[in-house]
């Protein structure tokens, strides 16, 4: 969506002022859905707000969406406003924001009083400023004398690429040609377009394609249509958890491959040994603890009585 589609948007959206917050959902691959009522408003970042009648399951509830639950209970909601015609909405709960901000990856923060309670990416600072919207009026674009093509200046008019282009369309001017060779004709052309557009942007809205439309979200959640989903990440579940066993199977043949060589070590000693080991068996089950202390004494073995252990001095 461009700047003009979310000032569009937030047109229709102004009835739901004055509804109390119901529920909020984080769903995957950043998309957020808020419930007003009986109204389902759908966030996906960076790309698009608009009501849906599409409702995807929801899973378990993050920190996040457990955050916005508990702060936003029970209020109101007090406004929604576009910050400055950027891509910025802020949904206003009694002085508690919901700040859906909707350029570069896109982010969703909560914020009372300037602070940050809560946010989907974490920010840098703990207090929330809105970015510097750099706004240039149309005037602003015809008194400069930049070389840049006229569509690279007029993006700073804040209405978004798509209208810009359709405002040059519309005035017959190319959007190649620099700022600094437009005729007086052209400038007049295009201040013509640019009010036209801005009086009727859903004439010249990419997403309704100049077609009359029950509502701007209606056209939104039909473009986008029903969420897609993605089978990828079920199938990288499956093969992280068959690696994960495969690792442990691994695992567990290393740890027998060593007790089974260990105890053959122990077998192939006690073999070469018999006679020793044999002697001492004989001797405990004869006379017990004395006669294998008689026989370590005899052969020169170290025995502790304390811990029984005996230490047997076997030659080569």
């Amino acid at each position: 969506m461009a700047n003009l589609d979310y000032s569009l948007e937030i047109e229709e959206l102004q009835p739901l002022e004055g509804l109390f917050f119901d529920k909020f959902y984080e769903l995957p691959e950043g998309r957020f859905r808020l419930k007003l009522g009986k109204t389902h408003i759908l966030m996906e970042l960076p790309l698009r707000i608009h009501k849906t009648k599409y409702l995807e399951k929801a899973p378990e509830p993050s920190s996040f969406a457990m955050k916005v639950r508990k702060e936003l209970k029970g209020k109101k909601l007090s406004s929604i406003y576009q910050h400055e015609r950027d891509r910025v909405v802020v949904f206003d709960f009694e002085g508690t924001l919901l700040i859906a901000e909707m350029f570069s990856k896109g982010n969703l923060l909560l914020v009372r009083e300037g602070k940050v309670l809560s946010a989907w990416e974490k920010p840098k600072e703990k207090m929330y400023s809105f970015p510097i919207s750099g706004e240039k009026t149309l005037e602003d674009v015809f008194s400069s004398s930049s070389p840049e093509p006229v569509a690279a200046e007029m993006r700073l008019l804040n209405i978004g690429m798509p209208y810009v282009r359709a405002v040059l369309k519309d005035a017959g001017v190319p959007d190649s040609r620099p700022v600094s060779k437009l005729s007086d004709s052209d400038k007049e052309a295009i201040a013509a377009s640019y009010e036209k557009v801005l009086s009727s942007p859903a004439r010249f809205s990419a997403f309704t394609k100049g077609e009359e439309q029950e509502s701007f979200s209606q056209a939104l959640d039909e473009y986008y249509g029903p969420p897609k989903v993605s089978e990828k990440p079920k199938r990288q579940e499956e093969l992280e958890r068959l690696t994960r066993l495969l690792e442990k199977q691994e695992e567990r043949k290393k740890e027998l491959e060593e007790k089974d060589e260990s105890s053959k070590k122990k077998a192939d000693m006690i073999y070469s040994h018999y006679d020793e080991v044999e002697a001492l068996l004989l001797a405990y089950r004869k006379g017990g603890m004395k006669s294998v202390e008689n026989l370590a004494e005899k052969k020169g073995w170290n025995l502790n009585k304390k811990k029984k252990e005996l230490e047997l001095q076997l030659g080569p």
